[in-house]
């Protein structure tokens, strides 16, 4: 038991730092960007408490969870072809880049670890 949630936590853990891995200056750069992993972590939360309180069946929950990382990675893949290469600057935006990939792998290896699982490992209770 103990390890399931161990499990739980590894997994909730991986989605959250996927949602907030962005660096300081795009969340300054425009208004939409620093709100979207606000939106994306309210969403997250939702589909939590959803899950553990009885509000959502637990393949309701999985699929919210699926569809929060599925919209981080679709934003993630929108934003990463503008930003790549700042206007006036002659090179690329390494820290970006990276930063970014490692955010759409983070969010994707969650979404087929919580697809290869039963909905039911997803819960805090028995």
């Amino acid at each position: 038991m103990a390890r399931r949630y161990f499990w739980l936590a590894g997994v909730l853990l991986l989605q959250v730092v996927a949602i907030f891995l962005y660096t300081p200056q795009m969340l300054l750069k425009n208004i939409q960007i620093a709100v979207l992993p606000g939106i994306l972590f309210i969403l997250f939360i939702a589909a939590i408490l959803g899950l553990n309180t009885g509000v959502l069946t637990p393949l309701a929950g999985r699929n919210l969870l699926v569809f929060v990382q599925g919209l981080n990675v679709v934003m993630r893949l929108l934003m990463l072809m503008p930003n790549a290469r700042p206007k006036g600057n002659p090179g690329w935006n390494v820290t970006f880049i990276l930063l970014t990939l490692a955010a759409v792998a983070l969010s994707w290896a969650s979404i087929v670890i919580m697809e290869r699982r039963p909905p039911r490992h997803l819960l805090f209770r028995s």
